[in-house]
């Protein structure tokens, strides 16, 4: 038998099994998101709520988490250690999220905004580029899951849309 050159210990620190979401959040913070979408987005109408910008950071989270449900926040919400790095004071609530979703959903301006963030957004990562290609596809992603649809060679599979920006003849991932 042969004994493994690793040395276990106990600890006291709190653990997250998502500190990859560390890296989302700098390169958010970076990129100067959360001052952009409170800048372009409607003011909340009180001012003891969340900021536009946390409810979109916590769909931005969600997702890079694979999440992608609204009832998945409790994920966030119920991990102290990533809330304590991230400092995360509150996180919305599932029902939170949805009373968002349906009020920017109702509001004219909503849309605008996203487009005047995704522009700043796409300014500072494509650069000075004049022209480039997004190449759009969907990707089959095999399921068992009952609600899932049947595709045209007869299997149940989910589409996950994915995309290619290429300029200059160089790739990178969207």
């Amino acid at each position: 038998m042969t004994i493994l050159p690793y040395k276990l210990d106990t600890t006291n620190d709190q653990l997250t099994s998502r500190a990859g979401l560390l890296a989302v959040v700098q390169l958010m913070d970076t990129l100067q998101i959360s001052e952009r979408i409170d800048c372009h987005f409607p003011l909340p109408l009180s001012n003891w709520g969340f900021k536009q910008s946390e409810f979109l950071q916590a769909f931005i989270l969600m997702q890079h988490e694979g999440n992608f449900h609204l009832d998945d926040v409790r994920h966030l919400s119920d991990d102290t250690a990533l809330r304590a790095l991230l400092d995360l004071r509150h996180t919305p609530k599932a029902s939170t999220l949805g009373a968002w979703l349906r009020k920017m959903g109702d509001q004219k301006d909503s849309f605008s905004a996203l487009e005047e963030v995704n522009k700043a957004l796409l300014k500072s990562a494509l650069h000075k580029r004049k022209a480039i290609t997004l190449d759009i596809d969907a990707t089959e992603i095999i399921s068992n899951k009952a609600d899932v649809q049947w595709t045209y060679k007869k299997q149940q599979r989910v589409y996950a849309d994915g995309g290619a920006c290429c300029a200059n003849g160089a790739g990178c991932c969207l």
